[in-house]
């Protein structure tokens, strides 16, 4: 038994020197922080965050093409000069040093409807950039609740860890107490003091569980490791009404940028066929040059050249090139618009599947409070009970870790509501208009 008693003691000593290193280390960080709340950290997000900014540059790359298709309608100008060295040789040719210079315009106005298709679906691919970059943001605000609520949760848990450790220390204090009077047995001190030790471990846990939540979020972030930021705020339950489905529904089917992207795919994909069939369609284009001559060089009679020209290519047979073409570029419309059919469904899905689980949180956050309640009634009762001496000291023990256990899974189904609400915003599309900060207390 001393032996028992001894390891305990030893361990409690262990953990002992390691929350007070822990808590020398916290107490110098934390002079320097500053708080984060929820809004600032989605502010963050969308300045820092690395997937809003490579969305960013899909945007800059998205206008770049609008300019590239006008200019396929726009007059090119290019200019051209060369030089020639000629050696003396027979036939009277003097050595000289023989000049050229000349420019040309071209104007296309007719390619078969590609100019024409083809700005179409740049801009297209413009929107296609826009809705990418929303859905980036909506997804990206979403993993931002999602690591800040994980931060508060385990906020949560190093409070109820330190509870349960205040609780463990003053019973030990109150079973020695007990034993010096002959009213406890060593048994009960050895007891107290393995759930003194096993209270450590668990802050101990907690504690880096809570540093671990804090780097995760920072990753998200794009802050680094040792960021001097201190997440602030709780979980705060704020109901919601039961809601409408087909509204949501609606929304999500009108604003989801996926959905939107999947649409403008389809007339996408719609130009695309029209370049290819421009394969077999005629162009016409109207070119002018100007070509001038070095006058000094031998055997030069004729003044500078001006010319004026109208050029029509009609295709006639490419060996079935464009028909291939045709059949590829339809064979990805007809994909594109499965596409649009799929997501549909998905969203449909999503929104379903989200109520349901706004639901059932919402009924375990309820059963949640009544445990939480009942776990402190029970251990006040068998504490009560110890002292009278009409209970044991297992009652008490088994009561305490089952109000540590109720506290914890409160604050899980807390923040799993809150959670859920988060996500209802985020299958309705307007997660990022309309952030949902009134569920964090500041």
């Amino acid at each position: 038994m001393r032996r028992i008693r001894k390891s305990i003691y030893s361990v409690v000593v262990l953990c002992g020197v390691l929350l007070g290193c822990a808590g020398t280390y916290s107490s110098a960080l934390a002079s320097d922080e500053k708080p984060l709340t929820l809004k600032m950290a989605l502010e963050l997000a969308e300045e820092r965050n690395l997937d809003i900014l490579s969305a960013r540059e899909e945007l800059v790359r998205a206008k770049g093409k609008i300019v590239e298709a006008d200019a396929e309608g726009l007059p090119t100008f290019n200019a051209g000069a060369s030089y020639t060295r000629r050696e003396a040789g027979k036939e009277d040719i003097l050595e000289e040093d023989v000049y050229s210079a000349g420019v040309t315009l071209t104007q296309p106005l007719y390619k078969g409807g590609q100019i024409r298709a083809g700005k179409r679906q740049a801009s297209y691919g413009l929107l296609q950039a826009e809705n990418f970059y929303k859905e980036t943001r909506e997804q990206i605000a979403l993993d931002v609740y999602n690591r800040f609520y994980a931060v508060l949760l385990e906020k949560e848990n190093v409070a109820t860890a330190e509870d349960a450790l205040a609780f463990a220390e003053k019973y030990l204090e109150e079973v020695k107490k007990k034993r010096v009077l002959g009213l406890a047995t060593g048994l009960e001190i050895t007891r107290a003091e393995k759930q003194l030790a096993e209270n450590r471990s668990a802050l101990i846990r907690a504690t880096n569980n809570l540093k671990t939540a804090h780097l995760d979020l920072f990753e998200l972030l794009n802050l680094a490791p040792d960021a001097s930021y201190m997440v602030q705020g709780k979980i705060a339950y704020v109901p919601i009404d039961g809601g409408d489905p087909a509204l949501s529904l609606a929304k999500a089917l009108e604003l989801r940028p996926e959905l939107l992207r999947a649409k403008n795919l389809v007339k996408e994909r719609e130009q695309s066929v029209e370049i290819a069939k421009s394969g077999l369609r005629p162009s016409v284009s109207v070119s002018g040059s100007y070509r001038y001559d070095d006058p000094n060089q031998t055997g030069y009679d004729k003044k500078d050249t001006w010319l004026a020209r109208l050029n029509v290519d009609i295709p006639i047979i490419d060996s079935g090139t464009t028909h291939g073409r045709v059949v590829q570029q339809t064979a990805l419309l007809e994909q594109a618009k499965r596409g649009v059919e799929k997501k549909e469904e998905a969203i449909r899905t999503e929104v379903q599947s989200v109520y349901l689980d706004l639901d059932t949180a919402a009924q375990v956050l309820k059963e949640a409070k009544v445990n939480f309640d009942l776990a402190k009634e029970t251990l006040r009762l068998a504490e009560v009970g110890y002292r009278e001496g009409v209970g044991i000291q297992l009652d008490v023990l088994n009561a305490r870790a089952s109000l540590t256990q109720a506290m914890q899974e409160h604050s899980a189904a807390l923040r799993n509501y809150a959670y859920t609400v988060v996500r209802l915003k985020k299958a309705e599309g307007i997660l990022v208009d309309e952030p949902v900060l009134s569920s964090i207390e500041e």
